[in-house]
């Protein structure tokens, strides 16, 4: 029985050795950092998973150790039930801190709970004052139960050690004496109370209104003002001021009490709410300050693969962003939506009814060479941005696959600014380009000349079904020497001469963004590729498949009758690795 055999056709070029390397790791909800001591890039996960890179493209997976005072390998139900900060300054005056036990807290409700799975999505920083590495981690409950603790370290690798919380949710006088408010620190940040203040005793309708207590992200703004912004989806994502002589909270920061009821913008405890709210999805937030303003990312939907009709929640994870001039807000997507909700609106998958957020990139396939078939992108998110000290900025994430079941890896993509300054995200992995941020503007990464050709379009929609997993396919255009666009979408473009600025128009949608070139992962072919987005939040991506390229041409092979070689040129009964191969005089890569 004849078996079909898929195969890209390439020119005749040498791509059988590659000049880079992809070392894969998985490490969930991935945070970057770079540390100049090392002269490496770190990512750090939940479930205690990081990796280092000198190119962010090699990682090698590591694990740091918690610390204690007695031991500096400690195991993970021990290392959060004492903090090393005894005393803290509120208003001049030094207080005792107290102690607090971070375990305790999320397993009062006991029913089995086991740490080892509840550790998430720590980010880390280095704090200049403090001369140390800071580690903010989630250490989440069952029932909202959750807080964000600080640890810090010597070196970037750790071991980290306990300071202390630097925030609490799921406090509640009428479940369990286990997460009664008296064992956070509410107190220290409104001042003594005889009860829980009713605003914050609302059982179990605490996610309606309130947020949860996990997935930090940490920066320094412009100013050198230390934040902190966290939530998961329930009451939103919120934002703290942090103390920059201890990395904890800054207790001589208020906050006005401002929104009623679920609507609530403002909180003496958790601070200034900056998106979602009223259990909309959302979560995983980052910021980056990038040209002249800060990026805020916020991840929508559920992280899973999705394939499953009836469970909506099942996948559709998606990247939105934002941006603002100021670090605390108010966030806009490029329409000037505030990425703060007024009531509950379904904002991810087939059925959503707010598409509000610019979608950078979402679940794709059958792209290039790598990301096809059961190997094509879906569920992206949970990621970190990097603007980094080499002029260049990334963006980091983990990726699930259209047909590998709840497997993940790592991605890193370089990412630019359009014209208007809105972050578009190069169509395929960071292979040791060498273009950087300021290039953009300022230099023509490829001759409008060499522009023209045959290219694949790819359209990054809002609204796939992750129910069924649906995904972006491209289709094939062309961009003529004429300034217009023809073949499956129609239109024109235009470059901006003497810089990378390119403007595309789908008929009536006009794309902004930036030409480059592109390395097609795990090749050395090289192509020119553009990115772009319209007003709307709609990314596009498109790459030539022309003579530039050396893609003659993208085809599906039933021939199984000629003989295959590899490139020593000895026969191959049945090609199973992947790579390049000889048949009828012309070379195919297997993938």
């Amino acid at each position: 029985m004849k078996k079909i055999l898929t195969f890209l056709l390439l020119s005749l070029l040498s791509v059988s050795t590659y000049a880079y390397t992809l070392n894969r790791v998985s490490v969930h909800d991935p945070s970057i950092i770079w540390d100049p001591a090392t002269q490496s890039y770190y990512i750090f996960g939940s479930h205690r998973a990081s990796a280092r890179s000198t190119d962010l493209m090699s990682w090698t997976a590591f694990t740091a150790a918690w610390k204690t005072p007695t031991t500096n390998n400690a195991p993970n139900n021990i290392a959060f039930k004492e903090n090393q900060t005894k005393t803290i300054v509120i208003g001049g005056q030094e207080v005792t801190f107290g102690n607090f036990d971070a375990l305790a807290w999320s397993s009062a409700y006991g029913n089995g709970y086991n740490i080892n799975g509840n550790m998430w999505a720590p980010d880390i920083i280095y704090n200049n004052a403090m001369g140390k590495w800071c580690m903010y981690l989630s250490i989440n409950g069952p029932t909202w139960n959750s807080s964000i603790i600080l640890l810090t370290a010597d070196r970037i690798t750790g071991p980290y050690m306990y300071q202390g919380p630097v925030v609490f949710s799921g406090f509640n006088v009428s479940a369990t004496e286990g997460v009664s408010y008296k064992h956070t620190d509410l107190q220290l940040a409104i001042g003594q109370q005889a009860n829980l203040p009713g605003r914050y005793n609302v059982g179990n309708r605490w996610g309606s209104r309130w947020p949860h207590a996990i997935d930090p992200c940490v920066f320094y703004d412009e100013e050198g003002k230390l934040w902190m912004s966290y939530g998961s989806w329930s009451g939103g994502i919120w934002m703290l001021e942090l103390n920059e002589q201890t990395g904890l909270r800054d207790y001589d920061v208020s906050y006005p009490i401002q929104g009623n009821g679920d609507g609530v913008t403002s909180d003496p405890y958790f601070g200034k709410k900056i998106a979602g709210g009223f259990y909309v999805s959302g979560e995983a937030s980052y910021i980056e300050h990038i040209g002249n303003h800060y990026f805020l990312f916020v991840t929508n939907g559920g992280l899973a693969t999705g394939g499953d009709p009836n469970d909506y929640n099942n996948g559709g994870y998606q990247m939105r962003v934002f941006r603002s001039v100021n670090p605390n807000g108010p966030y806009v997507d490029a329409n000037g939506v505030n990425a703060i909700y007024a009531n509950y609106r379904l904002n991810f998958g087939p059925n959503a009814t707010d598409n509000r957020g610019v979608n950078i990139l979402g679940a794709y396939g059958e792209w290039g060479f790598q990301t096809v078939g059961a190997w094509s992108e879906r569920s992206q998110g949970h990621n970190s941005i990097l603007a980094a000290e080499d002029g260049r900025t990334y963006l980091v994430y983990h990726t699930r696959f259209q047909n590998r079941g709840e497997g993940h890896e790592v991605r890193v993509h370089q990412v630019f600014q359009n014209a208007d300054g809105w972050l578009v995200a190069a169509p395929f992995e960071y292979t040791g380009e060498q273009v950087k941020s300021a290039d953009i503007a300022t230099t023509q990464q490829v001759a409008t000349s060499d522009i023209p050709g045959n290219y694949k379009l790819l359209i990054h929609k809002y609204k796939l079904d992750h129910t069924h997993k649906e995904l972006a396919t491209p289709v094939e255009i062309q961009l003529n020497s004429d300034g217009t666009i023809s073949g499956s979408s129609t239109g024109k473009w235009s470059m901006v001469e003497g810089t990378s600025y390119i403007t595309i128009t789908l008929g009536n949608t006009i794309y902004k963004g930036v030409m480059v070139e592109q390395t097609l992962e795990k090749t050395n072919i090289k192509a020119a590729a553009f990115t772009a987005m319209t007003k709307s939040g709609v990314n596009i991506w498109g790459y030539r498949t022309g003579a530039l390229a050396g893609i003659e041409e993208v085809t599906t092979l039933q021939d199984t009758d000629s003989p295959v070689y590899d490139l020593q040129g000895r026969r191959v009964t049945t090609p199973m690795q992947k790579g390049i191969y000889i048949k009828n005089g012309k070379k195919y890569v297997k993938h």
